[in-house]
């Protein structure tokens, strides 16, 4: 699992964690830096003594699932002596059974998708290493979902019906490509992927989202 995705996965608990403690805001500087990747070992140390001092900590689950994003972390820094190699793998579904706990339908499609979110581009998260660019994916993800959905599906369908064209959207960003290359693109996926007339209008308004998110 890359280290952006696992810190992504995290962070989609952030408004539902009352108090989000200390130790896990330093984590996420820590994953935003990789030159400081080498200290998420100490931090793990620092999870792990919150949450024993603090045993009405709720959920629990919650640092157990940073303690594997902080392991993740200093596992790629490179660094001997490295954590269980196998904590990626636990990530998954720890979130998935944590979102559930809350009982917030919302939460638990918003971990859904994030976990899922290269289900259908499963070379092209390869591509992405910095935090902020899993964070900018993901958001072209849900501007083509909730804001695009040229065919009116968002309602009745599956959630991953619009991910076969994230990372094409993604590095026209990436590229600097501009507001009419991007709605062009937007403009001829509807014409010849979906067999719509297209609405160009509609695509400039789709594009000034992805070029500010």
């Amino acid at each position: 699992m890359k280290l952006g995705w696992a810190g992504l996965i995290l962070s989609c608990f952030n408004n539902y964690i009352k108090d989000l403690p200390t130790v896990i805001r330093d984590l996420y500087l820590i994953i935003d830096n990789e030159d400081r990747w080498a200290e998420a070992h100490e931090q793990f140390t620092k999870i792990r003594q919150f949450g024993l001092s603090n045993k009405d900590f709720q959920p629990e689950s919650y640092l157990q699932l940073a303690e594997k994003v902080a392991k993740v972390t200093y596992n790629a820094s490179g660094e001997p002596a490295p954590f269980d190699s196998d904590s990626c793998w636990h990530i998954p579904s720890l979130a998935l059974q944590l979102a559930r706990q809350f009982g917030d339908k919302r939460l638990e499609e918003e971990v859904d998708v994030t976990v899922y979110l290269f289900s259908r581009n499963k070379r092209f998260k390869e591509n992405i290493k910095a935090a902020s660019d899993f964070l900018l994916y993901k958001r072209i993800d849900e501007i083509l979902w909730y804001d695009w959905d040229p065919i009116a599906i968002n309602n009745v369908a599956p959630r991953d019906e619009y991910q076969a064209y994230v990372p094409e959207v993604y590095n026209l960003r990436k590229s600097g490509a501009t507001r009419g290359e991007i709605a062009q693109h937007l403009h001829e996926l509807e014409n010849k992927k979906m067999g719509m007339d297209g609405d160009l209008e509609r695509c400039l308004e789709i594009a000034d989202k992805i070029l500010q998110a």
